[in-house]
């Protein structure tokens, strides 16, 4: 059985399906076992207060993107290594005696962008990254329209 909506009104199994993301609580805990700034913290808890009205329904989009953008982590886990060993490469040249600062400075940048994307290929080649944004902004066209 199908249920016809005015084009104003978006499908309501899709503001449930854009609800369900991580608990406030889950997030929290997430975020403070992050080891960034207090300030950067502080961003992302404000984050995922954030939240839309649509028609009558309250639509928590900050907890849906962060938990969206955990799920990435955890699922590509080839970028955020390639981005850690170039990170290390860049360290141990910036260690050597006297050209290494300049040199680390110059090559650093290169070797970030190689391990990013050496990784993120690695990653991209399963369907799974393309799937999960594919979904994420249909749910949100349909709410914006």
């Amino acid at each position: 059985m199908t249920t016809s909506h005015p084009p104003y009104s978006p499908d309501p199994d899709l503001l449930k399906d854009l609800n369900l993301a991580l608990p406030l609580r889950k997030l929290t805990a997430y975020i403070d076992q992050l080891d960034v700034s207090a300030d950067f913290k502080a961003v992302l808890c404000d984050l995922a207060k954030v939240t839309w009205s649509v028609g009558s329904t309250v639509v928590a989009i900050g907890r849906k993107i962060l938990s969206v953008a955990l799920e990435i982590v955890t699922t590509f886990p080839g970028t955020m290594f390639g981005v850690v060993v170039a990170s290390i490469v860049t360290l141990i040249v910036g260690t050597l005696p006297l050209v290494g600062p300049l040199l680390a400075s110059f090559v650093g940048p290169i070797l970030l962008a190689t391990g990013l994307t050496m990784g993120a290929l690695s990653d991209f080649r399963s369907s799974a990254w393309s799937t999960k944004v594919t979904a994420l902004q249909e749910q949100l066209v349909a709410v914006k329209a």
